[in-house]
């Protein structure tokens, strides 16, 4: 009888534990991860020639960047890919500060190139094109933390711009850090082998419902090209929600379907998820 006791005890004990485990697991995932981010501004302008009447360029950029982590070196990279997102790969080893007066430097420079084509046409036309004419630029870049537990770190990088002609463009890439080594997540690191047609076809129906058509073929009617054509992007991030994939115009689209985000709930994919990926005490906890 001692011994079944015993038994009883322990078997209480173990589930204790397992309670226990769980509930610190749920605690984990819901915590914010311990980094702190700063951010710089800048809005500057420059009038062709330097004379206020003429047409001018605009600048406007806000850059977030993380300042406080407990692991420098993983602090480091983050800082690098954070950097080389937004500013470009030209931009490597130097500070957030150094990379910005950079970015504002080399637009500014660029867009000086046209004084001699805004030269040329005002002695031509023997008057100066209006500011609303092709020689008017502008830039607006940012980046955003989409979400910030479990040890990942999900953002994304925005720019809009003109630079002549008809319309403006836009553009959106995201990216997913694994903050306990400090590298971008891809697909390859979430998703178990010759995931790919089964994960464009989760995607395309996706698509399909929130568009509000029953056949994906459908959309080709309404601006969508060749849905057989849909495939993963590499172009996503993560949230409690799941996976959301962005397909930026022209990409499976016609310009004035505009930009398309398809979020893929866990209950969806995770058959498709590898259990051993940074993705999955967020994709498996509740399943």
């Amino acid at each position: 009888m001692r011994f079944k006791i015993f038994i009883f005890a322990a078997s209480l004990l173990y589930a204790g534990i397992i309670i226990t485990s769980c509930k610190q697991t749920t605690a984990n995932i819901d915590k914010e991860n311990d980094i702190r981010f700063d951010s710089i501004t800048v809005n500057e302008r420059y009038y062709l020639l330097g004379d206020s009447a003429n047409p001018f360029c605009t600048l406007e950029a806000q850059f977030i960047y993380p300042s406080h982590y407990k692991d420098k070196d993983i602090l480091n990279k983050l800082n690098l890919h954070f950097i080389n997102s937004f500013f470009g790969e030209d931009s490597v080893s130097v500070t957030p500060e150094e990379a910005m007066d950079k970015y504002v430097q080399k637009y500014i420079t660029d867009y000086k190139e046209l004084e001699s084509d805004f030269t040329a046409e005002t002695k031509l036309t023997g008057e100066k094109p209006h500011q609303e004419s092709w020689f008017a630029y502008y830039e607006i870049s940012s980046n955003e933390i989409l979400y910030n537990k479990c040890d990942l770190l999900s953002y994304t990088v925005s720019v809009e711009y003109y630079t002549g002609g008809a319309h403006g463009e836009q553009g959106y890439n995201n990216f997913v850090m694994n903050l306990k080594t400090g590298n971008e997540l891809e697909e390859k690191d979430i998703f178990i082998e010759n995931y790919q047609d089964d994960l464009s076809k989760i995607i395309i129906d996706a698509i399909a419902s929130d568009n509000n058509v029953t056949d994906p073929q459908e959309l080709e009617g309404i601006g969508f090209f060749n849905v057989e054509e849909i495939y993963p992007n590499n172009n996503f991030y993560i949230d409690e929600n799941g996976i959301t994939y962005t397909f930026n115009k022209y990409e499976i689209a016609a310009y004035f379907v505009g930009k398309i985000d398809v979020t893929l709930p866990f209950d969806k994919i995770r058959h498709l998820m590898l259990e051993n990926s940074p993705v999955a005490p967020l994709a498996f906890t509740g399943k």
